[in-house]
């Protein structure tokens, strides 16, 4: 059997984020695909988020991401690496080279499938496709009658709950009696439009909804990501945040080169600030 040698030249110029991306694309990233659901609704969110949270002020990036409600199962993903990966799909195709390479969110959530009442989180880091799931928790809210906002013409009421390390506030609105929101956060009597927490490194704002279009669907992607549990997963992240070099260079057969942009190698890239939005 060949061996083959992968050989990635590097070069690391300006500041890098959580969401640093490396485009790896190969085939088996569009092997299979399966229809879960019918989308009935599709929500329009922008995700601001810190990377960063030792500089001050904030610096904030925006990621649009797409909310699909089927009649049971919902999912969650970037809608910037949706369009990157169709793209890619017709390179590959056409036995293209030139990959399209984006620092959208790369994970994918979905709630209640492949099976009922638990998540499948989806994501890649690197070559390697990785899966965990878990039961959904819902966040124990406490509802504010008191404080209400306007968001896009919808009157909303405030919630607070402290969940998964963090203290949110949401705003949702009766008049979308949809119980579901952008992210894990959802339980709440009427669709989420806006959400923040505490220390506002995480906001959700609502930019638009609309009913499913005749044909369109959830599709699940997941069925040949190898299966994790959460917390090897996460120290998969802190590893590679830690040391990208390093975690790279750990994989079969691969040699890697890292320049600074005066052209000088590198023997250690600095560590990827890393915020994520569980704690």
């Amino acid at each position: 059997m060949k061996s083959i040698l992968s050989i990635m030249t590097l070069f690391v110029a300006g500041a890098l984020t959580a969401n640093a991306q490396i485009t790896i694309i190969s085939s088996e990233d569009f092997l299979k695909r399966d229809t879960c659901d019918d989308i009935k609704f599709v929500i329009n969110y922008d995700m601001k988020s810190v990377q960063d949270i030792k500089k001050t002020p904030y610096e904030y990036k925006t990621d649009r991401m797409l909310l699909e409600i089927g009649s049971k199962v919902s999912s969650f993903y970037s809608h910037d690496k949706y369009l990157a990966d169709s793209t890619n799909l017709e390179i590959l195709k056409r036995n293209g080279t030139e990959f399209v390479n984006s620092d959208a969110p790369s994970w994918r959530l979905y709630k209640n499938y492949p099976e009922a009442g638990h998540y499948s989180y989806l994501d890649k880091i690197m070559r390697d496709r990785y899966l965990y799931q878990e039961a959904v928790e819902e966040p124990a809210w406490m509802l504010l009658p008191d404080s209400m906002a306007t968001i896009m013409g919808h009157s909303c009421t405030m919630a607070e709950s402290d969940f998964l390390g963090r203290k949110w506030r949401a705003w949702y609105a009766e008049d979308i009696p949809i119980s579901e929101g952008p992210w894990k956060l959802c339980g709440l009597p009427g669709l989420i439009l806006r959400a923040c927490d505490s220390e506002n490194q995480y906001q959700f704002e609502l930019t638009g909804i609309r009913k499913g279009r005749q044909g369109e669907h959830i599709i699940y992607t997941g069925s040949t990501h190898e299966k994790i549990d959460k917390k090897s997963l996460n120290k998969l992240y802190e590893r590679f945040f830690d040391d990208p070099i390093a975690f790279i260079a750990n994989a079969p057969n691969v040699k890697v080169s890292v320049y600074d942009d005066k052209g000088n190698k590198m023997s250690k890239m600095p560590a990827i600030p890393y915020n994520p939005i569980e704690r």
